[in-house]
């Protein structure tokens, strides 16, 4: 069993290698059999399919994913401060995930730009999970003309093109450096206060 799950993460492990410098294009089921050291029909043996190797790593390496994991474990919010706390820090902590994981930012790359069965799986996973969090702000939006889904799709939309723009194109974004980590504060600081208008009214 212990040869068993060594070998999974070494295959885990070369995904993620290839994800990161080549990005989804360079996926092979031989590629990533040679980069673990391993006989490529243990991924079919271990994993069902190559694609279902390709979806362990997306989970283990997806923001969204990830913290789906742990929804289950966070305190219900008791009160509308709690709830623009945990939305902050929840679109706080996947902007600064975002900047830092090259392979999170290969993975939008490879789903905004392929027509791919798994990443409209995962796409799926995502707003499934979302709704849990969404329904929670419902009930305290004070202005009914505004759909915090809305601003939800905005910020983590510009999320998402704001780091992918800089990194390919410079560090820049609106006059903001993303480079320096007072440019990345400026942005945090920014959907703090969104949050707050939103909620506040």
């Amino acid at each position: 069993m212990k040869d068993k799950e060594q070998t999974k993460r070494k295959l885990i492990n070369a995904v993620a290698h290839v994800i990161r410098n080549e990005g989804h294009s360079g996926l092979g089921v031989n590629k990533i059999a040679r980069l673990a050291g391993t006989d490529k029909k243990l991924i079919y043996r271990y994993f069902g399919s190559f694609e279902r190797l390709l979806e362990a790593y997306v989970m283990e390496t997806d923001y969204w994913m990830r913290f789906a994991d742990h929804l289950h474990e966070l305190k219900v919010p008791e009160g509308m401060e709690d709830v623009k706390s945990l939305l902050g820090d929840i679109l706080k902590n996947q902007f600064l995930y975002f900047y830092e994981h090259k392979e999170m930012q290969q993975l939008i790359l490879w789903e905004l730009t392929v027509s791919s069965n798994l990443m409209r799986s995962v796409h799926r996973a995502r707003e499934a999970k979302g709704q849990e969090l969404l329904q929670m702000a419902d009930q305290y939006l004070k202005n009914d003309q505004l759909n915090f889904r809305a601003v939800a799709a905005l910020l983590v939309g510009g999320i998402y093109y704001m780091i992918l723009h800089t990194r390919h194109n410079g560090a820049v974004f609106s006059d903001i450096d993303l480079s320096e980590p007072n440019g990345r504060q400026h942005i945090i600081n920014a959907i703090e206060t969104i949050l707050t208008m939103v909620f506040e009214g």
